[in-house]
């Protein structure tokens, strides 16, 4: 089973996002620093609506080494980018040529 740890969050707890975007990094100890901020790009981005949001805490969990097969021996099961096909006319000759050695001259 995952261990699992969640952590009350007491410094810098409160954030300004944009509706409908992703959190930014930055993060404010008060909610009258993120409330500037939120006024600060509001006037920069008339007509967006910029949220003041707290964190109460965070979640994370940690994977279980066990529930993680190893890696298989020799390179097994690797992953290859999707090759390029060739052109009709290419590929046609090409088997042609391996199974029909007259087509060479």
């Amino acid at each position: 089973m995952d261990e699992r740890t969640i952590r009350p969050r007491q410094n810098y707890a409160f954030a300004v996002c944009r509706n409908g975007a992703r959190l930014e990094r930055t993060r404010f100890e008060t909610v009258g620093e993120a409330g500037e901020e939120a006024e600060r790009q509001s006037a920069r981005n008339p007509g967006r609506r910029y949220i003041v949001l707290k964190e109460i805490a965070r979640v994370i969990t940690q994977p279980n080494p066990a529930a993680k097969p190893p890696p298989a021996a020799g390179g097994a099961g690797r992953q290859r980018p999707p090759r390029r096909p060739a052109p009709k006319g290419e590929a046609d000759n090409a088997s042609r040529r391996a199974v029909d050695p007259i087509m060479d001259k």
